[in-house]
């Protein structure tokens, strides 16, 4: 992952390849929901793309995942390891274990995903509109990064420091000016 200080050089509106992760930290289908959540707090991200045999994306788990009740038990106000965590319950014992659970039970099938050569502007306007907060990178449907609405924070401090490292204060006025008539980025205020 590129620093803040690192500056983006490249002509042209910048593209996903630019500013996304990689190599992309994904999980697969098969692997334990335990297996998933260590991951995800090892590398400090809040979700992973799941993937199959092949490295094709089949599906996201988030921690929001870890948060919403389980689905085979409609009637459970909250998860079984909330329950456990607030005292209100005894770990389960036994195969129906919460850390015996697959990553496909709980995870978000069918991902959006995107293409290296895609405009962070068509990024951010996915990520609105399907509220969410990252996307995984495919090139032949394979997966090749994952870029996030960090991703596209860090890209927009490069982009206005380096215009204002290298030129002068009007300049530089007039690099936000243009940043902000961009659509992306009214979108990443709100």
């Amino acid at each position: 992952m590129r620093s803040l200080a690192e500056p983006i050089r490249r002509k042209g509106p910048l593209k996903v390849r630019d500013v996304m992760a990689r190599p992309a930290i994904s999980v697969p289908a098969d692997a334990s929901i335990l297996q998933a959540g260590e991951l995800m707090l090892r590398h400090e991200i809040s979700g992973l793309p799941v993937v199959d045999a092949k490295g094709h994306p089949v599906g996201v788990v988030t921690e929001r995942d870890f948060l919403r009740p389980g689905r085979r038990s409609g009637d459970q106000p909250r998860p079984r390891w909330f329950e456990v965590l607030a005292g209100h319950s005894i770990p389960p014992a036994g195969a129906e274990r919460w850390g015996e659970r697959k990553v496909a039970e709980v995870m978000t099938p069918n991902p959006a995903t995107v293409g290296e050569d895609a405009s962070l502007d068509e990024v951010a306007r996915m990520m609105e509109s399907r509220r969410i907060k990252r996307l995984p990178v495919v090139r032949n449907g394979a997966l090749v990064g994952v870029v996030s609405r960090g991703d596209l924070l860090r890209a927009l401090v490069r982009s206005i420091r380096s215009g204002m490292g290298v030129t002068n204060d009007e300049a530089a006025r007039a690099r936000l000016n243009e940043l902000e008539r961009q659509s992306w980025l009214h979108r990443t205020r709100s």
